[in-house]
């Protein structure tokens, strides 16, 4: 279990440290709202499945890439590492936008999540690839700054 959480997350972490550099905050005239949406749907339907004990069943909304890290056995040992140590998923407030500076199409949806009881906020991020298609997905501890 520990090991399909370490993978995950190195795999993650080092496809997008490589680009990370070149994102820049949009401001809210930049931001387009149906990519938030799709983001935000995405994170809160594949959050409350995992609430309710089930896994996300992917349709079309993903990459290839994603659906195949998102087992559903990656699914479910991920959540309940989250749920202990956190509680279980209430809800996201959608905070900002970042871009690529060289290919605003794609983005990095940022939300803070609320979780369990002392409404503990966690960061949820959610990465849109050019055809609005989730090429990224994690959570993370919340920080102001994009890291």
């Amino acid at each position: 279990m520990r090991h399909n959480i370490f993978l995950f997350c190195i795999v993650l972490a080092v496809g997008l440290s490589s680009c990370a550099q070149d994102y820049k905050k949009l401001s809210d005239s930049e931001i387009d709202k149906s990519k938030v949406r799709i983001a935000q749907e995405f994170a809160t339907n594949y959050l409350n499945q995992s609430k309710n004990g089930m896994t996300y069943v992917f349709k079309d909304e993903a990459t290839s890439e994603l659906k195949n890290l998102l087992t559903p056995e990656t699914q479910k040992n991920v959540y309940q590492s989250i749920k202990k140590q956190f509680g279980d998923f209430q809800n996201l407030e959608y905070i900002e936008t970042y871009a690529d500076k060289n290919v605003v199409s794609s983005g990095i949806q940022r939300f803070k999540g609320s979780f369990g009881e002392k409404d503990k906020k966690l960061e949820v991020r959610v990465v849109l690839d050019q055809t609005d298609k989730v090429a990224g997905f994690w959570i993370k501890p919340w920080s102001d700054m994009l890291k």
